[in-house]
């Protein structure tokens, strides 16, 4: 919510038409990777999340499908920090789905937003803790009858007794706590069955290259602010699968980090740990992880909703 809020996407924007386009010249030369266009996704958890889900209908006219941890539906916070806050996190029961739809369609009428008739068939997974003490599971369920208005194609896990956290199959706190990094264990691949929904089939996934986990500058994608004022660090991590990096076609998946879980709070857990590299070596998937930073307004580094 705010001017952040828009600057973080504008400056996302900017980053992923430069990487289809070829434009990208960063730390990680990202221009030299071959993109499909018709093959982006976004990922995120928690403020992640609703970061992904913005991304998503904002840009639906580039994007192609979302796997959502932990959050709600799009401008549920309407730029209104007691909203994020209560409404978006703890009392779904006031959210209004119809009403978002409405802004949302409304916006879209003006040409601030990509039509939202774009998400038609969109492949969107949702996924919420039995556990979870952070983001009441009723606001997910709100996401799902949100994307549903749009016909998205959505599939849903929502029996794993999780707390607030990006849930993997093999690292991590135990499945029930919340902390730190806020990834735990549930000997559930919550990576696979996003990109295999998304992506279709998957090759079985492989050990990760260290040396393919790259850092970009952020920097470069930012107009008219600088990193602190919109809360993004200057650096970024991109994972380049050893195909990509040959001059194979691959597709393309950003994924968003939550609260707390930026690299200047916990290094590159997040970025190694998340479960998607493994996946995305095996399947020709870039993966970019977008990172924020804290500021006055944002002592968390969380991504705006």
């Amino acid at each position: 919510c705010g001017v952040s809020g828009m600057a973080m996407s504008g400056m996302l924007a900017v980053l992923l038409t430069a990487l289809l386009l070829g434009q990208a010249a960063a730390t990680a030369n990202l221009d030299r990777y071959h993109i499909d266009k018709n093959e982006v996704a976004v990922v995120g958890v928690s403020a992640g999340g609703y970061m992904a889900v913005q991304y998503h209908v904002a840009f639906s006219s580039l994007v192609k499908g979302s796997g959502i941890i932990a959050a709600g539906p799009y401008y549920c916070a309407q730029d209104n920090v007691e909203l994020a806050l209560t409404t978006c996190m703890t009392t779904p029961s006031l959210i209004s789905v119809s009403e978002l739809v409405t802004i949302t369609r409304n916006t879209a009428n003006t040409g601030f937003i990509d039509d939202p008739s774009n998400l038609s068939g969109d492949k969107v997974y949702l996924f919420s803790g039995t556990k979870d003490t952070v983001v009441d599971q009723g606001v997910v369920k709100k996401l799902q009858d949100y994307y549903s208005n749009f016909d998205a194609d959505i599939v849903t896990k929502f029996d794993i007794a999780a707390e607030h956290s990006h849930v993997t199959a093999n690292y991590g706190n135990a499945c029930d706590n919340l902390g730190s990094p806020y990834i735990n264990n549930c000997n559930y691949d919550s990576s696979k069955d996003i990109l295999s929904h998304i992506y279709g089939d998957l090759a079985s996934s492989v050990e990760m290259v260290s040396a393919n986990l790259l850092e970009f500058d952020q920097t470069e994608f930012i107009k008219d602010f600088t990193p602190g004022e919109v809360s993004l660090a200057e650096s970024g991590y991109v994972y380049v699968p050893t195909a990509c990096q040959q001059g194979a076609e691959c597709k393309l998946l950003m994924a968003f980090h939550g609260c707390n879980m930026q690299a200047s709070k916990i290094g590159t857990v997040y970025v190694e740990h998340a479960g998607y590299n493994e996946w995305a070596e095996a399947n020709n998937i870039v993966v970019l992880y977008p990172q924020a930073q804290t500021n006055v307004l944002n002592p968390q580094g969380c991504f705006d909703w």
